[in-house]
C-alpha cells in the first residue's frame, strides 16, 4: 500500500498546533505529516519574532518563545536544522546596543538560566548553537546548527501524560547581557521526527 501524501497546514489534529504569536513580529508554521508512517516535518519561519528576555540576577539573561504544542503522544526527534539570519536587540538588552553575545536552541522546556549556555530539556529538540555576537541593531549576525537524534534525545520524548512543546530558547552570559528586555529573531527552523502514539 502506497504511503498517503503529506498534509501541509499550520495545525494538524493528529500532530498538534502552532502556539500563539509573539508580542511583536511573527512566526509562520507549516506542518507536514504522513499519517501512514507517522513521520512529520515542522517548518517554522521567524519574521522578527520577539523573545522576552529576563534578567537572571547577575548571571546573564534568558528567554523563550513557544512555537508549537504536539498532540499528547510519545515522539522521536530525528533531526533539526536552525538557521538564524538577523536579530534586533531591545534598547535595554546591553549597555552598548548591538554587542550582545548569546546562544540559541530548541527544547521541550523553556530556558531557565541566563548563563550563556543551554542544556538538557532546553535543547532536546535542536542542539545549542555556537555563540553568536551581534554588531549593530538590527544585526546581521548569523548562526546555523544541524543536529540529529544521536546528538539530542535518541531515547525519545514521552508526551503521553503531558503534551510536548517546542520552545525557541535564548541565553546570554553576564559578560555582555544582564537586563530584562527583548530580542527579535529572523530565520528558519525545521524539526523532523516520528509520532510514536499515546498509551
Amino acid at each position: 500500500m502506497a504511503d498517503l501524501p503529506y498534509r501541509t497546514m499550520a495545525a494538524n489534529s493528529d500532530l498538534g498546533a502552532a502556539a500563539a504569536q509573539p508580542a511583536s513580529g511573527a512566526f509562520d508554521v507549516a506542518v507536514n505529516f504522513n499519517p501512514a508512517t507517522r513521520q512529520f516535518a515542522i517548518d517554522v519561519t521567524l519574521i522578527g519574532a520577539r523573545i522576552t528576555v529576563t534578567d537572571a540576577a547577575g548571571s546573564g539573561s534568558s528567554g523563550s518563545l513557544k512555537l508549537f504544542t504536539f498532540a499528547q503522544a510519545a515522539l522521536a526527534i530525528l533531526g533539526a536544522r536552525q538557521n538564524y539570519t538577523k536579530f534586533r536587540e531591545g534598547t535595554a538588552l546591553t549597555t552598548a546596543a548591538g554587542d550582545a553575545a548569546f546562544v540559541m536552541g530548541l527544547g521541550s522546556a523553556a530556558a531557565n538560566a541566563g548563563d550563556g549556555a543551554l542544556t538538557g530539556t532546553e535543547v532536546d529538540i535542536g542542539a545549542v548553537t555556537a555563540t553568536m555576537t551581534l554588531s549593530g541593531s538590527p544585526a546581521t549576525a548569523t548562526g546555523t546548527k544541524i543536529s540529529g537524534a544521536g546528538l539530542n534525545t535518541s531515547a525519545g520524548l514521552d508526551g503521553t501524560s503531558t503534551a510536548i512543546d517546542i520552545y525557541l530558547n535564548w541565553s546570554g552570559s553576564a559578560a555582555t547581557i544582564d537586563a530584562t528586555s527583548t530580542i527579535d529573531v529572523w530565520g528558519t527552523l525545521t524539526i523532523a521526527g516520528v509520532l510514536l502514539g499515546d498509551d
